[in-house]
């Protein structure tokens, strides 16, 4: 017996085969990139790319409290500038003995060895109290060292060499604290900061300039850049994945629910800010290359070492423990991009 298939038929059924072959294929797709050995995920957050810290690494200086470390390579040298007071003072010692120091290591991780004393309050001009926050750049030619005075009063210095001499200001650029510059490839300068307005909140905001000289504009009037309302200290800042990167300190643990934590923000156009993470990037906890680990009292001023292919390379940190003078802490990253 013969059977004879109508058109309307045939079409129903290579629909219906077409259908069962594409579930089949998407299934073995989904299935192949659910498995990590065919492809491989982007880390989102820079926790994600955390090595153990260099137990023998870093910067400490007997007698003295460090603080604000920013690092540059010259040749086969690392340079640090940080903060130093003396010990005796408290952490509070800042706002009257902060200077600027210099230390040197062949090895990223350290250990940093002390070299001089680079910049010093000056009783008679705008940076009369302190010097602090400072925070190291190369624009062109030059090498800038930016610093603050008082709450809101942002400068720089600037200088041929890494070891100066550095001509000084005689008045501050920006109203703003903990800047974290960038310098772009055209030499024009992006900087974030905090500043604390009259609601008490520490917002975040962005001056833009055409090179370190000036003169510095504010960004978006100065109204807070962080989602939420979200409320910052200590950011560091880099360029990677075609967009600013910004890793800071959550000052009320608003966007990751513990104060003063780690927190990861980014922006395609500088004004813009989104949140990478609710998860901390850091906490007052280090776990160290030796196995062991250490919680200390306060652990603040990231900054972030990133390599000539926009990789972070490490994370440094001020870590205050609770009996001894505060150090820099360096840990190790292991290449870090952001994949959002």
């Amino acid at each position: 017996m013969r059977f004879k298939l109508c058109p309307g038929f045939l079409l129903l059924f290579l629909a219906s085969a077409l259908t069962s072959f594409a579930a089949e294929s998407t299934n073995s797709t989904a299935t192949a990139q659910a498995s990590p050995s065919v492809i491989k995920r982007e880390k989102r957050s820079l926790k994600d790319a955390l090595l153990p810290a260099v137990r023998k690494g870093g910067f400490s200086m007997d007698g003295f409290i460090l603080w604000c470390p920013s690092v540059i390579k010259l040749g086969d040298t690392y340079h640090m500038f940080a903060s130093r007071w003396p010990a005796q003072y408290g952490l509070g010692g800042w706002t009257s003995h902060s200077e600027a120091v210099r230390a040197t290591s062949t090895n990223l991780p350290g250990p940093y060895t002390f070299q001089e004393v680079v910049l010093q309050k000056r009783p008679d001009n705008w940076d009369n109290t302190r010097i602090h926050n400072v925070k190291i750049v190369k624009a062109g030619s030059k090498y800038v060292l930016y610093h603050i005075d008082s709450a809101n009063e942002t400068g720089y210095v600037v200088a041929d060499a890494i070891t100066g001499p550095w001509k000084r200001l005689d008045q501050p650029a920006m109203r703003v604290s903990n800047p974290a510059p960038f310098v772009r490839p055209d030499q024009s300068i992006y900087v974030f900061g905090r500043l604390k307005d009259s609601a008490q909140v520490n917002r975040g905001i962005a001056f833009t300039a055409p090179s370190y000289e000036g003169p510095y504009t504010v960004m978006a009037n100065g109204d807070n850049l962080l989602p939420n309302n979200c409320e910052l200290e200590d950011p560091t800042i880099w360029w990677a994945n075609n967009q600013y990167n910004v890793l800071m300190n959550d000052w009320k643990g608003k966007a990751t629910g513990i104060g003063k934590a780690g927190v990861q923000y980014f922006s395609k156009d500088g004004v813009r800010y989104e949140l990478m993470s609710n998860e901390p990037v850091f906490t007052k906890t280090v776990i160290y290359d030796d196995k062991t680990s250490e919680t200390f009292s306060r652990r603040e001023r990231p900054f972030v070492y990133v390599n000539e292919k926009s990789e972070v390379m490490a994370l440094f940190t001020a870590c205050l423990p609770p009996n001894a003078p505060a150090r820099i802490v360096v840990q190790p990253v292991d290449h870090y991009v952001p994949g959002n």
